[in-house]
């Protein structure tokens, strides 16, 4: 069957297998409320160049637009980071 943005349920499991395959591999545990150390053990590079832009924005007062899945991970990690963030978000799905 097709979730709600037209990917396979089959994918989205995958995917969800992978996401625990790496925080079981980096110590579930020693991620949480440390947003940085969750970045550099699970985060790629674009999520971590999201991150770095949505923080250097909200010191300027730049709106940040955040468009899907990927983009709302980093938001969160930003806002995690740095809780200004939040302010400048501009949410645009529902995903």
């Amino acid at each position: 069957s097709v979730t709600r943005d037209g990917i396979n349920e089959e994918i989205v499991a995958r995917k969800i297998d992978i996401v625990r395959e790496a925080l079981d591999f980096h110590s579930n545990a020693s991620l949480n409320d440390n947003p940085m150390q969750a970045l550099g053990a699970v985060g790629g590079a674009e999520i971590c160049s999201m991150v770095g832009g949505m923080l250097e924005a909200s010191k300027h007062d730049v709106a940040i637009l955040v468009d899907g899945f990927i983009v709302t991970t980093a938001a969160m990690i930003a806002c995690m980071i740095d809780p200004m963030v939040s302010r400048l978000l501009l949410f645009s799905t529902k995903s």
